[in-house]
């Protein structure tokens, strides 16, 4: 994909969804990749670029969580019309785990426990 500014940028969509890498085989733990190189072009845990990476990771949970019901809806639409497509192999579950990933703790975060939760995630 690629922004109106011209950046490359990659969504993984079936991984969301459902799709581990590992075919099938769901090895992958990680709630998402941050490698130590992409940690240290960010200046290494101290740097200030890392720091406003996790305040940016914290506020995109929050946007997530303020439109996950149009993102629910999205998913549901296109379940109905692709229901071959791999990352919908599971079904009616592949929602439900959509929106435990969206609500962990099933309900919509204050901005200080979206700062936890992120922050447990990143570090």
């Amino acid at each position: 994909m690629i922004d109106a500014e011209g950046h490359i940028v990659h969504i993984d969509y079936g991984f969301l969804l459902s799709n581990a890498p590992g075919k099938g085989l769901k090895f992958e733990q990680a709630p998402f990749k941050l490698t130590t190189e992409c940690v240290n072009v960010l200046g290494g845990v101290r740097g200030k670029y890392y720091k406003l990476y996790r305040d940016l990771v914290k506020l995109g949970f929050l946007a997530l969580q303020e439109h996950a019901d149009k993102i629910i809806m999205l998913v549901e639409m296109m379940m109905l019309g692709q229901k071959d497509l791999p990352c919908f192999r599971d079904g009616d579950q592949t929602v439900v785990t959509l929106k435990e990933r969206l609500f962990p703790t099933q309900k919509m975060m204050t901005e200080a426990q979206a700062k936890k939760f992120t922050e447990d995630l990143i570090l």
